[in-house]
């Protein structure tokens, strides 16, 4: 006998299969800017292979050595698109001040970035006695590069000015899925002078979707950044 579920059944079944699924790619590009980053600390010849593709394609000689360290950590069948993004967050990575790679930091690459691990543990957390609460789901996203140029206007010490990072947002939410590849460098450069960190697998994400939603991402890179930036110093 065939079961036929209600909508609201098959709607939530149909958002719960979604979030399973943004939750499984966040923790792979975690996994691999975790990789990457551990790559970077453990091996300076590495660091310079991956530093050296910085701003250009896949095929550019200087991008050859990357392939043997990068090949290996793409996804399966992935496109050129998706690749040239995984190799921009590794150039980009590695490009940081050596300093960047602090020695103090967990040198496993397997753990898991911030927000899954806040995922697992609020679904670890008992419910109160006689009260029905809902396991949340995960955030939909991690902190965009625009959130992360807000925090770098409101960082303490030498923060960014606030004419700068807003031309360097209204930059980067114009370009092309090839511009923004080229213009990001200077951007990460401006941000990480202000000592901001920078969500490398939400970066990985908006990149591999850029050819197809550069509108919704680079709206939701201005949201973020107007809002946290609301009542900043306009200099």
């Amino acid at each position: 006998m065939t079961v036929t579920r209600r909508p609201e059944e098959q709607a939530v079944t149909f958002h719960a299969s979604e979030a399973s699924k943004r939750q499984s790619k966040r923790a792979a590009h975690a996994a691999f800017t975790a990789h990457i980053e551990h790559l970077c600390r453990t091996d300076p010849g590495a660091r310079a292979a991956l530093r050296a593709g910085l701003r250009r394609d896949l095929d550019h000689p200087r991008t050859r050595p990357m392939h043997r360290l990068l090949t290996p950590r793409l996804p399966d069948g992935c496109d050129n698109t998706t690749a040239q993004a995984h190799y921009t967050v590794a150039a980009l990575i590695a490009a940081q001040p050596r300093h960047a790679f602090s020695p103090d930091q967990a040198d496993d690459e397997n753990t898991p970035d911030e927000h899954e691990a806040a995922d697992k543990q609020a679904l670890r957390k008992k419910e109160e006695p006689g009260e029905e609460v809902a396991p949340p789901g995960p955030a939909p996203y991690g902190t965009s590069f625009g959130a992360t140029l807000g925090q770098a206007v409101t960082a303490k010490g030498k923060p960014m000015r606030m004419s700068a990072a807003e031309s360097r947002i209204n930059l980067l939410a114009r370009q092309s899925l090839r511009g923004i590849h080229l213009h990001l460098p200077a951007a990460v450069n401006q941000v990480r002078t202000t000592g901001t960190s920078i969500d490398w697998g939400q970066l990985l994400a908006d990149l591999i979707d850029w050819q197809y939603q550069p509108g919704r991402i680079s709206r939701r890179w201005l949201q973020d950044f107007y809002r946290i930036t609301a009542g900043a110093d306009q200099d």
